[in-house]
């Protein structure tokens, strides 16, 4: 092969340099996951302001209030957890066990978020032209790619 067309440093190394930037492709994910969830809150939270029931907004019910209000705690959890991590890859001590928590754990609550969003969207949310309804089924890769969620757990109960 042409040393023109080798990545890296040295032929045969690829698999080795793959696996140093894992913590920051999986810190990656948490990132797009962060925004995924604070979008699809404020998203939500406009949506329930001007859809009604019973004569009044959704927001003002109790329920679709405090879970909205879960949902932001949780999103703004993950950002200072994402934005700690970020701090931690450009000092270059993020860890691979850290990089998988903030992996598995953002992209699951992406999961759940975009589906209790969906849900307070009602039938609506299930139609393709509301942008929850990609965003529901888009979430659902998060646990898949860059590791699956289970290996994440894995990689991190191997620290303990």
């Amino acid at each position: 092969m042409p040393p023109e067309n080798v990545l890296g440093a040295e032929e045969g190394n690829g698999f080795a340099q793959l696996m140093q930037q894992l913590p920051q492709e999986r810190l990656s994910l948490a990132i797009g996951a962060v925004a995924s969830m604070e979008r699809a809150v404020r998203i939500t939270a406009e949506y329930t302001k001007e859809r009604t029931a019973f004569g009044k907004p959704l927001l003002e019910f109790q329920n679709t209030a405090f879970k909205l209000a879960e949902r932001k705690t949780e999103a703004m959890i993950a950002r200072v957890f994402v934005d700690w991590c970020v701090e931690r890859l450009v000092a270059g001590d993020l860890d691979t066990v850290t990089a998988s928590m903030a992996k598995w754990w953002c992209s699951q609550k992406q999961v759940e978020t975009a589906d209790e969003c969906l849900q307070l969207h009602g039938g609506y949310g299930y139609m393709q032209e509301y942008p929850i309804s990609r965003m529901f089924i888009d979430s659902r890769i998060q646990k898949i790619y860059g590791g699956t969620n289970e290996i994440m757990k894995l990689l991190i109960a191997r620290s303990l």
